[in-house]
């Protein structure tokens, strides 16, 4: 996700002033060209929010699944969503398939460590059902 130094103005851990906020990004984002890009139709440098500090980071992503969440229709009545542990996993998938935004939301809060674990099951699920759709089974059909 890309963000212009103006939309930056007042989030915290960041210079006040748009144009102090432009020089600190281009102090962030080290001169590392898949950091920063030029807007399309316009004279303005976006910047990747991985070069953010942590806290301006959070408010932009925040934001960001605000307003995600205000044009799918996702309602959450504004009270703060909370993991309930009556809700089954299988009712819980079936919400987060209606609103993708509370995925991206799930998936920022993972760790790398985690991201690797989640990746290779997900192959191992790939590969299984490649098998199944091969003709193979679940039951062993193996001769005694």
């Amino acid at each position: 996700m890309y963000v212009v130094a103006k939309e930056l103005s007042g989030l915290p851990g960041l210079p006040t002033t748009t144009k102090g906020i432009r020089e600190a990004l281009s102090r962030y984002s080290g001169g590392l060209p898949e950091m920063v890009r030029k807007r399309a139709g316009s004279k303005a440098f976006e910047y990747h929010i991985d070069c953010l500090p942590a806290q301006a980071r959070e408010a932009v992503r925040q934001r960001h699944f605000k307003s995600v969440l205000e044009q799918s229709g996702c309602k959450s009545d504004g009270l703060p969503i909370k993991r309930n542990s009556l809700v089954k996993p299988r009712e819980e998938l079936e919400i987060m398939r209606q609103c993708p935004a509370l995925v991206e939301r799930e998936v920022a809060t993972l760790t790398d460590d985690q991201k690797k674990v989640a990746d290779a099951r997900a192959l191992l699920a790939q590969e299984v059902e490649k098998l199944r759709a091969a003709g193979m089974s679940r039951i062993s059909t193996a001769a005694p």
